[in-house]
């Protein structure tokens, strides 16, 4: 039968596992959570890591880049042969440095592949917006090239700033407006809605833009004809390199291993399933560490007194039937004990001798007698009985020397 104290605590046990199941269905990240980055890195159906996989099957080389983008377009770059970067619906805003770089890089002759609201595209006079009242509405379907069946629906446009609006974009920006020479409609609407252009400007840098980044996507690629479209538009500039940006959907070089475990942990359905599983184990583990119940006594282990010594060693030496021996080792306890109490001086002679020189020594008759029955128990071998004997004499003899008798001490046996 269970005691109270245990039955209360395992419903406060069960109460809590309980609290803990339902607030982790309420924030458990559902399946709409997953990692919704345009990232090359990603495999899910929101990466875009098929369209890296695609482009090095058509002989491309792709690099992905973690760094930013502040020296992007310099000689170092040229150099290696990277001048056409893509960037994919970034989750972290560029700096202003880092979008006067890239504008500064296409004047030079660079290219850029912007898909999604980069922020980027302004800096040359366009931007990237929804559809108005239609939204997303599956309805509202590209006029899909010839030899193409099927696109994805369409969630966004791209569309030119406003002369009257350009001053003050280029002030929110922090980079002047690079006007393109010729922009060229890559795909529209059935409506004439632009949704993808490619900028051309007298540097012979372009700058490829698409409005909804979902086109890039795996699923995108895989479900519908978008890798149709849109890898012409990436091929067509006459490059056979491109680096994608990571820096900017957080994939650091200095991203260490746990940081990114934690973040699949927390942000995936199967991480967060693994973190509850932990917790319920460790709170499993700590359970079995409880004892329930009271308090058992243990066995403590005192000291032994020098009574329970005697005691032990008369029981050792009787089963040993070592009674002589007894003997010996009670007088010359004795010896011992007037040595330490500087009665008598112990010396180098043999325990007969000592007892013999120490009654000539005590001055009672009673003493004398004690001593003298000690030194004949010690001379003769005996049982139980000497045992005995020999320790009520050393016990009478001590006590008439510490109570009745005076010694010389200034003769030594």
């Amino acid at each position: 039968m269970l005691r109270r104290v245990e039955f209360w605590l395992m419903l406060a046990v069960a109460v809590a596992i309980f609290g803990a199941a339902i607030v982790g269905r309420r924030v458990a990240p559902s399946v709409s959570l997953i990692d919704e980055r345009r990232s090359a890195l990603l495999s899910g159906p929101q990466g875009a890591r098929a369209l890296a996989e695609l482009l090095e099957h058509l002989g491309w080389t792709v690099k992905l880049r973690r760094r930013p983008l502040f020296e992007w377009g310099s000689d170092s770059v040229d150099a290696q042969g990277f001048g056409y970067l893509a960037l994919l619906d970034v989750g972290i805003p560029l700096t202003d440095a880092e979008r006067r770089a890239l504008r500064n890089a296409v004047s030079r002759g660079h290219s850029l592949l912007l898909a999604g609201a980069t922020g980027v595209e302004q800096c040359f006079g366009y931007r990237t917006g929804g559809l108005g009242r239609f939204g997303s509405d599956s309805s509202v379907a590209p006029a899909a090239p010839q030899g193409i069946d099927s696109l994805p629906a369409v969630a966004a446009i791209v569309e030119r700033i406003p002369t009257d609006s350009v001053v003050e974009a280029v002030r929110s920006l922090g980079c002047d407006i690079l006007l393109p020479t010729r922009a060229d409609t890559l795909l529209a609407t059935l409506s004439g809605q632009i949704v993808a252009v490619r900028l051309s400007f007298r540097s012979g840098g372009t700058v490829t833009l698409i409005a909804d980044s979902w086109w890039v996507t795996n699923r995108a690629l895989r479900e519908t004809d978008a890798g149709l479209a849109v890898v012409p538009w990436i091929m067509e500039p006459g490059w056979s390199q491109l680096e994608i940006d990571e820096y900017h959907h957080g994939f650091q070089d200095r991203t260490s291993i746990l940081t990114a475990a934690w973040h699949w942990a927390y942000s995936s359905p199967v991480g967060w399933a693994i973190l509850q599983l932990s917790g319920v184990a460790v709170l499993a583990l700590a359970l079995t560490a409880v004892r329930f119940g009271p308090a058992q006594s243990v066995v403590t282990r005192e000291r032994r007194s020098a009574l329970e010594h005697v005691d032990a060693l008369a029981v050792g030496l009787q089963g040993a039937r070592s009674g002589s021996t007894a003997v010996t080792l009670i007088a010359g306890g004795l010896r011992r004990r007037l040595s330490r109490a500087g009665t008598i001086q112990r010396g180098h002679q043999t325990l007969v001798d000592w007892l013999a020189k120490l009654a000539l020594a005590v001055h009672s008759t009673e003493a004398r007698r004690k001593v003298k029955r000690l030194m004949w128990l010690v001379r003769e071998p005996g049982g139980d009985r000497h045992v005995l004997e020999a320790a009520v004499s050393v016990e009478d003899v001590w006590e008439a020397l510490g109570r009745h008798n005076k010694l010389d001490r200034s003769s030594k046996p």
